[in-house]
């Protein structure tokens, strides 16, 4: 059996990537053809990006160590890296990839977002040839999205697209016929957000729409659940929300795992994540969102165009009046909201299952994916 080498982030901490990666560790598919070693190179927190730390230096270099280690006596057939978007991180992988392209048969890079252009532009003279050098020894970069190939800056020999990906059977089809009906019978609204509560992920925006709403009268509710970042900023909002009173409309529920996650994604009426995050990719949320049978209301940033098509809405301008206008939409119209619940439903069946991503991810590593351009 061929050996995988897998370098990237698994959870804790729970973000897109992690998920993408722990996906890719635990599928069936890829074990029956590969046997699997993993370096995490996952940190406490996502804010601190490319930050300078001494601790961050040291795990670095360690992660490097693991590569050079492991690939050792070319007992690695293919490395598989999840490549960083922070100017640091790209610097350790490039190591990395300068390793393992020496030893093993095959390095596949995977981007989970849409920032690794922007930070290859600007690196130093020195670290931009080094890396650069480093990348054009990919054999396969892989991105979400047609709209994020551009970020390698055409450095590897190949450029391949891989969807992301949640399990077919996700939801029982029992469960979502009576999410349904209760969707029909009830007379309020409910927008889920589901995302770590990063400004630019949107939540204040969201927040400040759904106050708005409710003061004018919308029978309108708003479920949050995320990991919190920029805690300064939601205390704040959850104080206007108090001052407002409308605790029982605009709650925080923490981290949403498992079968709760499940119950939240199906007790909402839609789907809201109005994001300018940076290094935004293909976000899992969204096509949670569509498992469920929910509308999308989303933005224009990185791969999510390519999620909506006559399943939701999709923001150029975000802030709280254009994301309230959007909503009044959905909620004036029930028919046209429960046109786009059927459409992201059937667009995700065809286009966003966990087995199609694995499946397409296995060409690349098999090469016999048809998608594959020079």
């Amino acid at each position: 059996m061929k050996h995988l080498l897998i370098i990237g982030p698994v959870p804790p901490p729970i973000h897109g990537e992690s998920l993408a990666i722990q996906h890719v560790i635990q599928s069936d598919k890829v074990k029956k053809s590969y046997q699997i070693s993993v370096i995490n190179t996952n940190r406490k927190s996502v804010t601190s990006g490319g930050k300078f730390s001494l601790r961050k230096v040291y795990h670095d270099l360690h992660h490097v160590f693991q590569v050079w280690r492991k690939t050792r006596g070319h007992q690695i057939d293919m490395t598989y890296v999840s490549i960083s978007q922070t100017k640091l991180g790209l610097i350790r992988d490039a190591w990395m990839i300068r390793i393992a392209s020496k030893r093993v048969k095959k390095v596949v890079a995977h981007l989970h977002g849409n920032n690794l252009g922007h930070v290859l532009d600007e690196l130093g003279p020195l670290a931009s040839s080094f890396v650069r050098r480093a990348i054009k020894k990919i054999d396969t970069g892989v991105v979400l999205s047609e709209a994020l190939k551009g970020n390698f800056r055409n450095l590897p020999k190949h450029i391949a697209v891989v969807q992301n990906g949640i399990e077919r059977d996700y939801f029982r089809n029992w469960d979502l016929e009576q999410a349904n009906k209760q969707r029909h019978e009830r007379h309020s609204f409910t927008i889920v957000y589901l995302s770590n509560l990063i400004k630019t992920k949107g939540f204040s925006d969201l927040i400040q729409a759904v106050i708005q709403l409710a003061k004018e009268h919308h029978d309108v509710r708003l479920l949050l659940a995320g990991q919190i970042y920029d805690r300064g900023l939601f205390e704040k909002l959850m104080a206007d929300v108090k001052a407002a009173h409308l605790e029982q409309w605009i709650r925080y529920l923490g981290q949403v795992t498992g079968n709760r996650k499940k119950r939240l994604l199906l007790s909402g009426d839609l789907m809201a994540l109005p994001t300018r995050y940076p290094i935004e990719g293909q976000p899992i949320s969204i096509i949670e969102g569509m498992a469920a049978g929910m509308p999308i209301l989303s933005t224009d940033q990185g791969g999510i165009p390519e999620l909506i098509h006559g399943n939701g809405i999709v923001l150029s301008e975000v802030n709280p009046q254009s994301i309230a206008s959007a909503i009044k939409t959905m909620m004036s119209d029930r028919s046209l909201c429960h046109h786009y619940a059927q459409v992201s439903r059937s667009r995700f069946l065809s286009t966003y299952t966990l087995d199609r991503s694995l499946q397409t991810l296995l060409s690349v590593f098999n090469n016999r994916l048809g998608r594959m351009t020079l």
